[in-house]
């Protein structure tokens, strides 16, 4: 019979190797986005940014699109009517969508650290080989 340090090993392992992996858009994927698909990535973060229907519908009606988002600011949402902690949230999380830093993958230390930004973009692989190719857009 195994210990429960073994046991609580085993099961988070089978966590992670069960966790989903969602990958968190560039910020050139967010400048594409339009109206609609900027309020559905808002909601899929709705647990972080706590919006409620009347915060969307100023986007809405606002038109906010993703270039718009990520140049947006607390005072702008205000004076358009949205209450100044969602404001806030969303100021917030729309300056940390612009400024997110990329690190080539080389900069990584660790096995583990690689892995984690490895998964993060959908690459779950035991082997480096396996890691698609980039090919360049002309």
């Amino acid at each position: 019979m195994k210990n429960k340090t073994e046991k609580n090993k085993t099961e988070s392992k089978s966590i992670i190797k069960n966790k989903t992996c969602i990958k968190e858009p560039t910020v050139d994927e967010i400048k594409k986005y339009k109206t609609k698909a900027l309020i559905d990535f808002l909601q899929q973060k709705e647990d972080d940014l706590e919006l409620e229907e009347e915060d969307l519908e100023i986007v809405r009606k606002q038109r906010i699109n993703g270039c718009d988002f990520l140049g947006i600011t607390q005072k702008m949402l205000e004076k358009w009517g949205m209450s100044g902690g969602p404001a806030a949230r969303l100021a917030y999380f729309s300056k940390e969508c612009k400024e997110r830093k990329l690190r080539s993958f080389s900069s990584y230390k660790t096995i583990k650290d690689l892995s984690e930004v490895l998964e993060k973009y959908g690459i779950v692989s035991g082997d480096i080989a396996r890691i698609p190719q980039f090919i360049p857009r002309k």
